[in-house]
């Protein structure tokens, strides 16, 4: 019988156990009623899961695996540190955790060399093997590969990563960008070709779109890029369009031939009701009509901002701030968990992140990790 089962990727790739979980009805459907059922709910018996209804499909089973502790990559390691993990599954069922290797510093790009890393495991993240670096060897800060974005094709197999590198996101200027390079790995993890630079495709003074040539800086949001039932794969941009900190704008980067060539959608979500700020971050999922839904990390406004497009990420509508999803500004994640297209029951859809935002003057980091379901 085909089990599902459900990982929570965070700096050592756990199961949480006591985190707080809220059930909304709205914010990726109908409704908006919010049910609070209750603070440190354990979740980690099938009992207790998301959408749990025992059987869930004609040949599936829900089961959450019970909270042991599985440290994948440690957050220092000598004079290396390791930030911005992602897991993904592979089409033959490993999974694969990325990593940051920060070499003589924790902070972003350029501030350390950056080496992109990762560890597979082929028993359902219960070990893992030893580390591997997809990346060439980083030994200047001015040519790193971070802040990694991935993505399984699921029509060849093949893994399309995107990192960034050589300048930072706020210094970035047309004529030195950030960079955006593509590494994409092959049998299942086995082979991974050499990087390949496509800032021009996206952005910059050699750019041959007469608008995105005069953008500052863009680069990909880390974490978890999404491919659609059609087969485009795509993945959010976070856009400086002028010399000026904000706002940000998120553009949506993507490929219909499996990376061979990159092309970036018309429109971004609008930001009227964040003029100042902007969007940041963004993760998208695909409902069943087809509707996209982009789920973006706030800025200046510590509510999640959603919004919606009709075409496949071509255009936006406006982006909506939610009250319902109180969220500090840093990056979080969403997956469409279970859908009646796949003989499902029940179309589920989970987000999570971080709850507790910066405080002001100082004080403790962002944290507090909530999960939503709808």
């Amino acid at each position: 019988m085909r089990k599902r089962y459900f990982f929570i990727p965070l700096i050592s790739i756990i199961v949480i156990s006591g985190v707080l979980i809220w059930a909304c009805k709205h914010p990726f459907g109908e409704g908006l009623t919010i049910i609070n059922i209750g603070k440190k709910v354990d979740y980690s018996i099938e009992e207790g899961g998301p959408g749990y209804k025992g059987e869930i499909g004609k040949d599936v089973t829900n089961k959450i695996i019970k909270p042991d502790k599985v440290q994948v990559f440690p957050m220092r390691d000598g004079n290396n540190y390791y930030r911005i993990p992602t897991l993904i599954q592979l089409t033959n069922g490993d999974l694969l955790a990325f990593a940051d290797k920060r070499i003589g510093s924790i902070g972003d790009v350029p501030k350390s060399p950056i080496e992109t890393v990762y560890k597979k495991s082929t028993n359902n993240g219960k070990t893992w093997s030893e580390e591997k670096r997809i990346s060439p060897p980083s030994t200047s800060k001015s040519l790193s590969y971070g802040d990694g974005a991935y993505c399984v094709d699921r029509k060849t197999g093949n893994i399309i990563c995107l990192v960034v590198g050589d300048e930072g996101f706020l210094s970035s200027k047309p004529d030195k960008p950030i960079k955006t390079r593509l590494i994409i790995g092959r049998n299942n993890g086995a082979t991974w070709d050499a990087p390949i630079d496509i800032t021009d495709k996206i952005y910059g003074a050699n750019c041959k779109d007469p608008d995105r040539k005069n953008w500052n800086g863009a680069f990909v949001t880390s974490g978890n890029g999404v491919q659609l039932r059609n087969g485009r794969i795509m993945f959010v941009l976070n856009v400086r369009k002028s010399d000026k900190v904000s706002p940000l704008y998120n553009h949506v980067l993507y490929t219909d031939d499996g990376g061979a060539t990159w092309n970036v959608s018309k429109g971004a979500p609008g930001i009227s009701k964040n003029q100042s700020r902007g969007g940041s971050e963004a993760k998208i999922v695909e409902l069943n009509d087809g509707t996209l839904l982009m789920a973006i990390r706030p800025e200046g406004i510590f509510q999640r901002f959603l919004a919606k497009s009709t075409d496949n990420g071509e255009t936006w509508g406006e982006m909506e701030p939610r009250s319902e999803l109180p969220s500090s500004s840093s990056n979080g994640d969403i997956i469409y968990y279970t859908s009646t297209l796949n003989g499902f029951d029940k179309n589920r859809i989970i987000t999570m992140f971080d709850s507790r935002p910066w405080k002001v003057g100082g004080g403790s980091p962002p944290g507090d990790p909530v999960l939503y379901w709808s």
